[in-house]
């Protein structure tokens, strides 16, 4: 028999003791019955067979009236099967089988060995092959075409062309003629108390004034697939000027100008002059929940059970109890919040307070107080102690980048945690899609048990659609599977990656302090003083503190 290691189709002490993986492979041999093909499917993490370039092999062999069924049937479920009556083996030269990636961005190359007496093809033969008969003419590693052919690296599946991939045209931009972004940590006075009070929260702009313009959009790079077709390029993207309430846009439609004077930001993706709702007094029962478009400053407090949403900024100048206030930008309490373990903070952008106690809070920016106890904070951005307590408390504390405190956790040992770098959301998808890839597999391994012991030909029509169903079935499965794979793939890069994340302790770390940076985790069981914490070589370690007070 052809094609197959030696002794791999008979001695069966030999087969016991082959490794894990191999891959597969497959041979034929013609009988005085006829001519029959045998597969030897992969192991473990194997390469399979290519069936098209298998087919490919049969035609190129000059079998005469093969049951091309009973070759594929074979192809997939592995064994012997007869595929043609008796006949006589013909010669044939060496050649190569071509098959096309996803778009034609790619090409993957397998050389067949020649037959009996067939004749060997030059590197140049199979060269000029792959242009003329397959169509493959750009990208073309020649180098790594002929150092396969005098290498004679039959039947391995090669990787020899890539196309270029269009380039998109840059996008058009918008360029912002005020800052959408404040600083609104608060100023340190010379006692080394924060000024919560004073804050530098706000742009206004004069009517009539340009507030933001729009930059046009340039052409791209067009590409070109493996077999020579020219790929366009895609325009880059035009960026829509983004009016909102009380801006016009000029006109030669290129800007835009504010139509009254007031407060300018850029909230949800639109540049607004915004108004802003002002409660005199406190939000309590004679108020009730707010909801509001704009800005809401509240110049008393907010009790328990009450709900403050909006859009903008929420600024509250009194005290905040077990209350829910949700903002499309900051959360400003001037004061603080005792929120009872039922108090709620959600911010878009920015939370910044006197303290915070009790409470579950969750920023997309930064997170800043004087100190916080007992709480559930996460920011994407970073979480800072800045004041005459800068003290972290208890509590579990989530950052994305960075946590700043004087004092973290207390003498009396109360467990507190920090968590930074990569944040839960992917922590969970990882495990959630690993468990999906294995439940896929099983399905697969089951649909591929019912399709093996099926036979290919001579089925009922009824049993046929089934069959048929089945196959369409295990290429979805397959299909989902290597889907999973790429995914989990790249998770588990991001996963292992070096976020860059650190602590920084600038007086005092107590005991029982866990600290999670990336896959790094310590817990401190002595006080340690005056500390930088990061993730290096697989484990959180710390050093000197890398900032100052």
């Amino acid at each position: 028999m052809e094609n197959l290691p030696d002794g791999q189709n008979q001695n069966t002490d030999i087969a016991a003791e082959l490794p894990v993986s191999s891959d597969a492979s497959y041979g034929f041999s013609f009988a005085e019955d006829g001519v029959y093909i045998e597969i030897e499917k992969e192991r473990g993490e194997g390469v399979s067979l290519n069936a098209q370039s298998v087919l490919y092999d049969i035609e190129r062999r000059k079998i005469n009236d093969v049951n091309i069924e009973n070759a594929k049937h074979c192809i997939r479920r592995g064994g012997r099967s007869k595929i043609a009556e008796q006949q006589e083996a013909q010669p044939a030269d060496s050649d190569v089988f071509v098959q096309l990636g996803a778009n034609e961005m790619s090409a993957v190359m397998i050389l067949l060995p020649p037959v009996i007496s067939g004749v060997c093809k030059t590197d140049e033969e199979i060269l000029a092959a792959i242009k003329e008969k397959w169509n493959v003419v750009y990208g073309i590693n020649e180098d790594l075409v002929r150092a396969a052919v005098k290498s004679g690296s039959y039947y391995r599946p090669l990787v020899f062309a890539g196309g270029k991939a269009p380039e998109k045209g840059k996008d058009g931009e918008l360029v912002f003629l005020f800052n959408t972004k404040h600083s609104i940590a608060p100023k340190i006075l010379e006692d080394g108390s924060a000024d919560y009070k004073n804050l530098n929260i706000f742009e206004s702009v004069a009517e009539g004034a340009e507030v933001a313009k729009a930059i046009p959009p340039e052409p791209g790079i067009d590409g070109c697939s493996v077999t020579g077709k020219v790929l366009p390029a895609q325009k880059g993207a035009e960026r829509k000027l983004p009016k909102g309430r009380n801006v016009n846009v000029s006109a030669d439609g290129g800007s835009l100008l504010a139509s009254k004077s007031g407060r300018v930001d850029y909230i949800n993706g639109r540049v607004e002059i915004s108004d802003v709702y002002k409660v005199k007094g406190d939000i309590d029962m004679g108020v009730g929940n707010v909801s509001f478009e704009g800005d809401v400053i509240v110049n008393g407090n907010i009790i328990s059970g009450l709900t403050v949403q909006a859009s903008g900024l929420i600024e509250v100048r009194g005290y905040v109890e077990a209350a829910t206030l949700i903002s499309g930008k900051d959360i400003i309490l001037r004061n603080g919040m005792q929120g009872m373990g039922q108090g709620r903070l959600e911010a878009e952008g920015n939370i910044v307070a006197r303290f915070i106690e009790r409470s579950t809070l969750s920023a997309k920016g930064n997170i800043i107080a004087d100190y916080i106890v007992q709480c559930i904070a996460t920011a994407g951005g970073s979480v800072t102690m800045k004041g005459k307590w800068g003290k972290i408390l208890g509590g579990v504390v989530r950052s994305g980048k960075e946590v700043t405190a004087r004092i973290i956790g207390s003498p009396s040992n109360d467990r507190t945690q920090l968590e930074l770098g990569i944040l839960p959301d992917e922590r969970a998808r990882y495990t959630k899609l690993d468990k999906e890839k294995g439940e896929v597999k099983a399905q697969l391994n089951r649909v591929n048990n019912i399709i093996g012991v099926m036979p290919a030909a001579n089925l009922p029509p009824e049993k046929q659609a089934m069959y048929q169903k089945l196959l369409d079935t295990a290429t979805h499965l397959e299909e989902q599977y290597e889907s999973l794979t790429l995914e989990i793939e790249e998770l588990r890069m991001l996963l292992n990656t070096n976020s860059g994340a650190r602590v920084n302790v600038l007086k005092t770390i107590y005991p029982n302090v866990r600290i999670q940076i990336d896959s790094g985790i310590l817990t401190t069981n002595s006080p340690i003083e005056f500390a930088t914490f990061r993730f290096k070589d697989g484990e959180v370690a710390f050093t000197a503190c890398e900032i100052r007070s």
